[in-house]
């Protein structure tokens, strides 16, 4: 009887445990076994118009993988000091250590751009105790260097304060305007995007935005593809329709307007401006500018945690936090007023592809907190790029070539903005897959300068002027709040033939006779740019790698080569277009697809630096 008894029990537990494993995983064995209904295209368009289409795979070409760890490439320093401001005035917050220090600092009160300190002074740091250290008032910068009982460097940081504004100098109501920022990583493609940013992607599928897969670089680099958004005259803002000489800058325009204006890059050379320093943007025209701060921790605490010493520290902060702290810190400043910010991230994308991975989280949790405080309720951002990856393994195969003239561009806008001016967005998101550019980003903002523009009854005029433009002569720059026509082309857009992806490319063998006589006047045309410079060698063509016949179509009798050279000395690779004709011609900038590195350190222009090895 016991026995029978034991049967029944372990009968009824086994039958419960069948039971419990079968309907509690059968949700799950119905996940693996679903079929999607329509399975996930493996090609992405990013043009779809009449005249163009333009299209790429999900999964990225093949490529080799840095030689260090990316995940690997974190500061080494201790970050033994926080920057506070409390009541008015500024701290340096300790946390506990577990050793005495003695601590010296600079500070730049005031004008924080002169090159002086204004005061020093010094102080300890106690084992096993929490210490703030008084340091001043306002906005300041200070360097501190924290040395151990026997005198060796410990710590070696820089500090930014901000103090938040001061409420009774703030607006009690809000304008009606619509703040702009730029949120800029540089040589990020689309594809590059969608392929390594999912927490970012899932951060916009809840918030109004416009993917722009059809966004064209017009230029080699970022400062060649920001300068027509940034630094140029169009024709609603000075009566103009092309680029003048740069003086007037988006941010004096909104400074007109009664914005306030702020600009930081990661970078103290500044991918922006970089041919002339920072000198084109002096104090004057920004209200908050993060490079006298960069500038400082270049000059004294930077150290590199990479082997191309491309990803800079200092202390326990990589340059790229510095920029996201200082967004953070400018918020309460955007909350009561208008603003117009520009901030651009290079370091690392630039130099690894499997970079950009380790920026998702970072970029999602700076939109989150955006979005907490309430700025994106009254904001246009622009998270974009300027071009893809410009050099490196990926960089050489066919996917990454066109990659890189297709850079990230999205905007994201309130919801509001849909309500109020339906028209103008219906108008911006049928433009995802129109062929846009620069020009057209720096037309786009002189609409959200004037909101007015955005009513529909403007808008229709708008529409209607450019209906009326001849086919073939279309304005350089067209506002994306108007539909792009669909009948534009590259030439119509002034996009060159070198970062042009709507003709159809043919593989030409690179030892044809016209394909090697394009080939040495590429190089030829090299040497005449560095002929003036004695320190520079002339080059010679040592192999043609790549050529590709460009399809016009057969209304014209135009004939171009896409072509991929390698010089010595110093192994560089350049690709350009050459028109075939009686005269050979050059139609688009020279781009060098291939790292320089030291090669060219005997002269100091980075648009010769590409060109140059150096006797």
């Amino acid at each position: 009887m016991a026995r029978l008894m034991l049967r029944m029990k372990v009968s009824m537990i086994l039958t419960g445990l069948f039971f419990t494993l079968y309907f509690g995983l059968q949700p799950l064995t119905e996940l693996f076994e679903r079929k999607h209904l329509v399975d996930a295209p493996e090609e992405v368009v990013f043009v779809n118009t009449s005249v163009c289409h333009v299209s790429g795979p999900r999964k990225p070409a093949a490529y080799y993988f840095a030689i260090e760890p990316i995940k690997k490439l974190q500061c080494r320093m201790p970050q033994l000091l926080t920057a506070v401001t409390q009541g008015g005035s500024n701290f340096l917050e300790a946390k506990r250590i577990s050793e005495n220090f003695n601590c010296k600092y600079w500070l730049k009160s005031g004008y924080i751009h002169s090159r002086q300190y204004t005061t020093d002074g010094q102080f300890d740091l106690k084992s096993g105790t929490a210490r703030k250290i008084k340091i001043g008032t306002g906005e300041q910068i200070v360097r501190i260097r924290c040395s151990d009982q026997l005198n060796i460097s410990r710590y070696h940081d820089v500090h930014y304060f901000l103090p938040p504004p001061d409420p009774k100098w703030m607006p009690t109501e809000r304008p009606e305007k619509l703040s702009v920022m730029v949120l800029g990583i540089d040589s990020v493609s689309h594809m590059h995007f969608v392929r390594y940013f999912p927490l970012v992607k899932s951060f916009l599928e809840n918030h109004p935005h416009t993917k722009f897969f059809g966004y064209s670089r017009v230029g080699l680099d970022a400062d060649a593809n920001l300068r027509p958004i940034l630094g140029g005259k169009s024709s609603r803002l000075a009566g103009l329709n092309f680029l003048s000489d740069e003086k007037d800058w988006l941010w004096d325009i909104f400074k007109m307007e009664g914005y306030s204006t702020a600009y930081g890059e990661d970078n103290a050379k500044g991918i922006l401006f970089r041919r002339n320093g920072h000198k084109e943007l002096p104090k004057n025209k920004v209200d908050f500018d993060l490079t006298p701060v960069i500038v400082e921790m270049d000059n004294h605490t930077r150290y590199s945690i990479d082997l191309k010493e491309m990803i800079y520290c200092t202390a326990g902060r990589k340059f790229q936090e510095v920029l996201r702290d200082f967004i953070l810190q400018l918020v309460p400043y955007m909350q009561g007023i208008p603003f117009f910010s520009f901030f651009w991230q290079s370091q690392g994308v630039q130099e690894y592809y499997e970079y950009a991975s380790h920026l998702d989280l970072f970029y999602m949790m700076l939109l989150k907190k955006l979005l907490n405080a309430d700025i994106l309720n009254n904001t246009l951002l622009f998270l974009m790029s300027g071009h893809g990856l410009r050099a490196g393994e990926y960089r050489m195969s066919l996917q990454g070539m066109k990659e890189e003239s297709q850079p990230l561009m999205v905007a994201i806008y309130p919801e509001w903005l849909k309500r109020k001016y339906p028209l103008a967005v219906r108008n911006l998101e049928s433009n995802a897959h129109s062929l846009i550019t620069p020009y057209d980003l720096r037309e786009t903002l002189a609409d959200v300068i004037d909101l007015v523009q955005l009513k529909d009854a403007n808008l229709e005029v708008g529409m209607k002027r450019l209906q009326s433009h001849p086919a073939n002569r279309l304005p350089r720059g067209i506002s994306l709040f108007l539909p792009i026509p669909d009948h534009r082309t590259c030439d119509l857009a002034h996009i060159h033939s070198l970062f042009c992806f709507c003709r159809e490319l043919t593989e030409v063998p690179t030892d044809d006779g016209l394909v090697i006589r394009s080939s040495r006047f590429l190089v030829e045309s090299i040497n005449q740019l560095i002929k003036p410079f004695r320190q520079c060698r002339q080059l010679k063509l040592e192999m043609v790698l790549l050529a590709h016949f460009l399809d016009f179509g057969e209304e014209t009798f135009l004939y171009e080569l896409r072509l991929r050279v390698r010089t010595n000395p110093g192994n560089g690779v350049f690709e350009a277009t050459v028109r075939l004709s009686d005269v050979l011609l050059l139609t688009s900038p020279i781009s060098r697809v291939s790292h320089y590195l030291g090669q060219s350190h005997c002269v100091g222009d980075p648009d010769l630096k590409t060109f140059c090895f150096c006797i």
